[in-house]
């Protein structure tokens, strides 16, 4: 039987008279018992053999015994079917076109040698082969050819890898070729050697220059340029044995290390142009033609950026190495200096000026020539329009009584050179402005602080000053309280009908507000910290009593500025009467028809 075979062996009893005897039990407990005597397998306890992977005849091997007696079988172990095939040489190394004979060697699952005939084919390149006999033949194409030769039988294969080598070197290439570069520059060559089939041969060359352009190193190929210029033809050369390469060299200028700028130094007028060229040369001291970008790097003027052509500014002066021309990293410098010209204009300032009737203001003269460089003058002042005087030497300017825009009033001379301002002449503020508390018959401090001008206008009002601290002057129905009452007046008229943004309610006590109209329906009571915070130009407007009667009355109740919110951006539009204690005000107070009276009991106002 082939290896790994199985056979199930049956034993039989039998008396002396010929008759069965019943063997009991079975497996483990049966009566009968197996086993190898001789090799060439296994048996289990029920007589199941099961052949080994070793080729033979095992005479009487198995035996099984039973009541003293005894029984044998005898095997024969053959080879199984072909399991793997195996293909020597392999690997294997050729040269190109060389002859190789492989075989095929089957074997089956045990390693057991089993007769075959394959047939050969080349599956990876490398070359041919005879399908029949397995004679190889080496392509012309060098390199590894990896399981390339196959034998197969049925569907059994087996491979070889085959190298194929290349042959001698027939020719020698030497690479770059033509090669150009600059003076001093390095250059790496290569040599390449292929044999007749063209497949690259190693090969260890000898380099050497023959005709000039540098020096080479003579077993790295590295080349170096020399310093002249020009085309030296199959200079390069690498030797191995008989064969030599070589290559030709072209040394050209090398970069640009250094440029000249003229000329250098240059000087020209204020708003003046000047012609800058640029000359480059090489390591070597070559010339080297570029197009350098132009800059301005010191101040001094403006350059056209391509064709370097510089015109000066208005600002006078020597500008070291301002003037640049650059390329390729390199660049070189020249230095400008820049002269003035004469005084061509006059400025006077300020222009246009705003002074109140009967103020003063400083006005001053500028000379500048063509190109707004300052010249030092000394002008006469003189008011040529009207708008009030000068001082002709001075400039302090003092406004008429006659209010208007002058035109080009204010003229400073200087040769023939001459400059004016326009002057405004602006009416003198109105009475209110100084004011900081007012009302209209009845005022009233007592121990408290007030900032500013306070007073009323009826003949028949009072003021009661109990150690109140008033810094400002009290007016007490003068022409300038009754005028700036019937402002006041006015300006409550025209606060009536502001809409608010908000309307509140309680004391305040606690809150920021920001910007805006806040308003009372009726009267308001404040205690508290109320902080306003703004900016400086910010307004805020209270209005106590908007739908009806209401006062305005505050016991420690002080107002905070934040933000750099300001005192005088703050009113306080009050229907009826006004009543502070222990508290700090800040704002303007307008009261209305029925606001005849103002209390003050401690504390501070600021308007």
């Amino acid at each position: 039987m082939a290896i790994h075979g199985t056979q199930q062996l049956t034993a039989r009893a039998f008396d002396a008279e010929g008759r069965e005897v019943t063997i009991s039990g079975s497996g483990a407990t049966s009566s009968a018992l197996w086993e190898m005597v001789n090799g060439g397998g296994t048996v289990d306890d029920e007589g199941y053999f099961r052949a080994g992977t070793q080729l033979g005849t095992y005479a009487n091997t198995v035996r099984v015994s039973h009541g003293g007696l005894e029984a044998f079988a005898s095997f024969t172990i053959i080879a199984g079917p072909a399991a793997a095939i195996v293909v020597t040489p392999n690997p294997d190394t050729l040269g190109i076109g060389m002859n190789r004979q492989f075989t095929a060697t089957a074997v089956d699952a045990g390693g057991n040698p089993v007769p075959v005939t394959p047939t050969w084919t080349v599956v990876n390149g490398g070359g041919a082969i005879d399908s029949g006999s397995g004679a190889f033949t080496a392509g012309t194409m060098a390199g590894t050819f990896t399981n390339t030769v196959q034998a197969s039988s049925g569907n059994l294969s087996g491979f070889a890898t085959v190298t194929v080598v290349p042959g001698p070197a027939a020719t020698l290439t030497v690479s770059p070729d033509p090669h150009f570069m600059p003076i001093n520059g390095v250059q790496q060559f290569t040599a390449t050697a292929v044999d007749a089939s063209g497949n690259a041969v190693p090969v260890t060359p000898t380099w050497t220059v023959l005709n000039g352009g540098g020096a080479i190193n003579a077993s790295t190929g590295v080349f170096t340029a020399g310093t002249g210029l020009g085309t030296f033809d199959n200079t390069v050369r690498a030797t191995s044995g008989s064969l030599s390469g070589s290559a030709t060299v072209t040394v050209m200028a090398g970069p640009a290390v250094g440029i000249t700028v003229t000329p250098d130094p240059a000087t020209t007028a204020i708003s003046g142009t000047q012609q800058f060229t640029a000359t480059a040369v090489d390591a070597g001291g070559n010339p080297v033609s570029i197009s350098p970008a132009w800059s301005v790097e010191n101040g001094g003027g403006t350059i056209n950026g391509s064709t370097g052509v510089f015109t000066a500014g208005n600002t006078t002066g020597t500008f070291t190495n301002t003037i640049r021309a650059t390329s390729d990293g390199v660049f070189g410098s020249a230095t400008v200096t820049v002269t003035t010209g004469a005084a061509a204009m006059i400025t006077v300032s300020p222009d246009p000026a705003s002074v109140e009737v009967g103020n003063t203001q400083q006005f001053t003269a500028m000379a500048e020539d063509a190109s707004g460089n300052p010249v030092s003058i000394t002008p006469v002042w003189s008011v040529e329009n009207g708008g009030g005087e000068i001082d002709s030497a001075t400039g302090v300017f003092t406004a008429g009584t006659t209010t208007g825009t002058f035109t080009n009033t204010v003229t400073a001379t200087s040769g023939s050179l001459s400059g004016t301002a326009t002057v405004e002449v602006d009416a003198a503020p109105p009475a209110s402005a100084n004011f900081r508390l007012l009302t209209l018959d009845e005022l009233s401090c007592t121990g408290g602080s007030i900032t500013g001008d306070v007073g009323f206008a009826a003949s028949s009002g009072t003021f009661t000053d109990s150690s109140c601290d008033l810094t400002g002057n009290l007016h007490e129905a003068t022409t300038e309280a009754i005028a700036a009452y019937d402002e006041f007046s006015d300006l409550y008229a025209a606060l009536e009908p502001v809409a608010c943004d908000q309307v509140l309610t309680g004391t305040l006590a606690g809150q920021s507000l920001d910007p805006g109209v806040y308003c009372f329906d009726s009267a308001a009571t404040l205690t508290g910290l109320l902080t306003l915070n703004g900016a400086e130009t910010d307004t805020w407007l209270f209005k106590i009593g908007t739908t009806g009667t209401g006062a305005l009355t505050g016991t420690s109740f002080d107002v905070v500025m934040a933000g750099g919110a300001e005192a005088c951006n703050v009113t306080w539009w009050v229907r009826d009467g006004v009543a502070m204690t222990d508290s700090t005000l800040k704002g303007i107070v307008l009261g209305g028809p029925s606001a005849s009276d103002v209390t003050f009991t401690r504390g501070t106002f600021d308007g």
